[in-house]
């Protein structure tokens, strides 16, 4: 038993000595250390949304209607009777699903051509760069729009949509990391002592690239759930999921009478991407040697 305690109190003495250098390290910069206590709070609501929730999502006349906020109803209901803190509630859930889901497509996508692109260049890597120079070329929520409309307004189509659209920024990001590191000592080395292709790229160039994608993919994130909230917005999202961007399409109509239907699906929304920009900031100077404060 004594072993036992003894391992247990070395364990949590690591995890404590881990979490002080993070909140150390992460303390002198404003942008990132507000950024992350942002995005993990809203992580957690999501996570928790029907912990936190006393009425299913969606559901309609679980109250009277057009209701102000008060202590029953946070956020006030709408002109069905639904309870908005719990539709917000699960709508973050939602924004959340739709930003990291289509940005883990996009990175797929997106990294698979430009590590091609930026390590093999040659024909194929220019063919695949005017390829995706054409991609950017398109409003990417023209794209997301058309291909919603023309595939259905499913949550899962909305996801494929927003990735689809999503990649050739990190395509060619990831190919200008890549055709950078490529050249460095070390990755000449790795040639010379017999490494293959696959082995450079995924132990020798991969690693030293993330730094710089992982920031941007994180900015992205915000860019796909302001994306889905358009979607919503327009009326092409999933009506049987909810969503910040549906709550806000129906209290358009209802802004002079219930002006509770709007501000708070809008503040939540507000709250998501003003949290991922800062946190996407400050990854940026803090893994930028150049950008990093003393």
């Amino acid at each position: 038993m004594k072993g036992n305690s003894d391992v247990s109190r070395k364990i949590m003495i690591g995890w404590f000595s881990i979490i002080h250098k993070l909140i150390r390290h992460i303390q002198p910069n404003l942008r990132l250390f507000f950024g992350l206590s942002l995005v993990l709070f809203i992580i957690v609501v999501g996570l928790v949304a029907p912990v936190i929730t006393w009425y299913p999502p969606l559901k309609t006349m679980v109250c009277e209607t057009f209701i102000p906020p008060n202590p029953q109803n946070p956020f006030g209901t709408d002109d069905l009777g639904r309870d908005i803190y719990t539709n917000v509630v699960y709508g973050v859930r939602t924004s959340l699903l739709v930003g990291v889901s289509s940005i883990v497509i996009a990175l797929v996508i997106g990294s698979l051509i430009g590590i091609i692109a930026g390590y093999y260049g040659g024909l194929l890597g220019d063919l695949l760069m005017r390829v995706t120079d054409m991609a950017l070329v398109i409003p990417r929520f023209l794209l997301a729009l058309v291909i919603t409309a023309v595939f259905g307004p499913k949550i899962q189509n909305i996801i494929l949509a927003i990735g689809i659209v999503s990649w050739p920024g990190l395509a060619r990001m990831l190919r200008a990391e890549f055709l950078s590191i490529k050249e460095r000592p070390f990755v000449e080395a790795a040639k010379a002592i017999g490494l293959t292709d696959r082995q450079i790229i995924i132990s020798e160039i991969l690693p030293n690239a993330i730094p710089t994608i992982i920031p941007y993919a994180v900015l992205e994130v915000g860019t796909a759930i302001l994306t889905e909230a358009g979607l919503s917005f327009l009326g092409c999202g999933d009506p049987n999921v909810p969503s910040l961007g549906l709550l806000l399409n129906n209290a358009q109509q209802y802004l002079r009478r219930a002006w509770w239907m709007a501000f708070f699906p809008g503040l939540a929304l507000s709250i998501i991407v003003i949290g991922l920009s800062l946190l996407g900031d400050g990854l940026i100077e803090y893994l930028s040697p150049r950008l990093r404060k003393p």
